[in-house]
Formats: structure tokens, C-alpha cells, sequence
């Protein structure tokens, strides 16, 4: 089983880009909790497949670190939404919060901080690095501004200290393993391989980090701010796209 967070804006669910990515899954479910932040609210529970491909919205790569879902469904209809800010800039030592679901736990867990600082990657997506803990089903989770109750980012740990050690570890088995699968057979001590002993050590290995980092916690935490995704949610600046892509077919009629 896999875990991520999320969060409704209007008829929306918001999480991580991981969503378009988990493997060998065959159904997701989606539940929303009340206010002890653990008695399930709402919930439905349908194949993998049907929520990607019927529910998804935009583009699936699109770098920006975040998934949208439209969840318009009658289920949900009652849940309230959070609102987006559209402030972008953010001063260092200002208070932030985050809700996440830890671990794959069912319980929604509040963390504190303050924003450490701003980053911009080689692609030109900033990010808000705050000293709040995260951990494993954090990723997607909204970074609150506790003054205006509103969402200035999305919570991501695709390059957590943690998350790159992680990634590098599992890499090394990868290769290891394909290296012993090539002389497996081949040598063996009486009735025993030796080669099928390292395989199965390998993948003890594999099994022994991917615990270990779901159960990890990280304090260098990151979250993707909201200038991809904002304009959205953004219903003037919506209509004004469409105005201004209307007035472009118009004059170009015209021509």
C-alpha cells in the first residue's frame, strides 16, 4: 500500500505528482477526516485506472510537482475546501503549518515550522524550505499560513536528503541484482547457489531501506509554491485567458 495527502480547492483534489506514478496498484481510495482528524468523513474506493484516466486534469508531466483530480462527486460534496493564496513572496522566519497523513497512518497529523528559506531549481520552480518534520505520505500535503488560513504551497519530498539517499540505495540493489541474475546457476557448493543467497540477501536489502525510509522523518522539508497552479483555481484569470485566446481567433478571422 501506498500513501499521499491531499487536499480539496473547490470541486478539486490537490496532491503530489506521485499520484500519476504509483506502481502495481489496482484501487485508490480517497477519505476525507473530521475535525479529531481521524473519523472518516468521506470515502469512495475505485480502480487505479478510472481515477487516472477519468479524473485527472492537465497534463500528467508537467514539473510542477503537483496532481490535480476533479472529484465533483456527490460523496464529497460537503466537504470544504482550503482556499489558495496568491502571495508570492515570503519572508524567512514566518510561521507555517502543514496537515499530513505520516506513514500511511489514518490520522491526520498538524506540524509546525518556519520557512528556512527560497529555492529555485535549474527549471525555474521555486520552492519554500521550511524546518517543519515531514515523512513518508506527507508528499502533496498543503503548507498553511496560519494568519490567513490559506495555502502558499504543496508539501513534496522528491529532494529530501532522505528521499535522494533513498533513490541512490535503491539504484545500487538494482544494478547488484542485475549483475547476479547474469551468473546465477552457474556456480554452485553441493546443492547450494550461492549466487540465488546474494539475490535473496539483495533483496532483504531492498525490503530492509524501503521500511526504513517510510519510517524516516525529515526536518530539511520542502514545498513547491503555488506560481504553476494558482491561475486554476484563479476564476477571473480564467476567464481572461479564454477572453484574451477568443480575441486571438477573432483577429486572426479577421486577417
Amino acid at each position: 500500500m501506498d500513501s499521499l495527502t491531499g487536499f480539496k480547492v473547490k470541486k478539486f483534489l490537490v496532491t503530489s505528482q506521485l499520484a500519476f506514478y504509483i506502481e502495481r496498484v489496482q484501487k485508490v481510495e480517497i477519505s476525507f477526516v473530521s475535525a479529531d482528524a481521524s473519523a472518516v468523513t468521506a470515502s469512495i474506493k475505485i480502480p487505479y485506472t478510472e481515477f487516472v484516466r477519468e479524473h485527472r486534469i492537465g497534463v500528467v508531466n508537467n514539473n510542477g510537482h503537483y496532481a490535480i483530480f476533479n472529484i465533483d462527486l456527490p460523496e464529497f460534496s460537503d466537504i470544504p475546501g482550503l482556499e489558495m493564496s496568491d502571495e508570492e513572496i515570503f519572508s524567512i522566519g514566518s510561521q507555517v503549518a502543514s496537515l499530513g497523513f505520516s506513514g500511511g497512518c489514518s490520522n491526520l497529523s498538524l506540524t509546525t515550522g518556519i520557512i528556512s528559506s527560497m529555492v529555485t531549481n535549474s527549471k525555474g520552480i521555486r520552492f519554500i524550505n521550511f524546518d517543519g518534520h515531514t515523512s513518508y505520505g506527507n508528499s502533496g500535503a498543503p503548507l498553511i499560513d496560519p494568519i490567513t488560513s490559506k495555502v502558499i504551497g504543496i508539501v513534496t519530498r522528491r529532494y529530501t536528503p532522505a528521499a535522494q539517499a533513498y533513490k541512490q540505495l535503491l539504484e545500487i540493489i538494482s544494478t547488484n541484482l542485475e549483475e547476479l541474475k547474469k551468473v546465477e546457476g552457474k556456480v554452485k557448493f553441493g546443492d547450494i547457489d550461492p549466487i540465488q543467497v546474494l539475490i535473496a540477501n539483495q533483496n532483504q536489502f531492498k525490503h530492509l531501506a524501503t521500511s526504513i525510509y517510510k519510517h524516516s522523518v525529515s526536518s530539511n522539508s520542502q514545498a513547491i509554491t503555488l506560481d504553476k497552479i494558482i491561475s486554476f483555481f484563479d476564476d477571473s484569470k480564467i476567464f481572461n485567458q479564454k477572453q484574451d485566446a477568443l480575441s486571438e481567433e477573432v483577429d486572426l478571422y479577421q486577417r
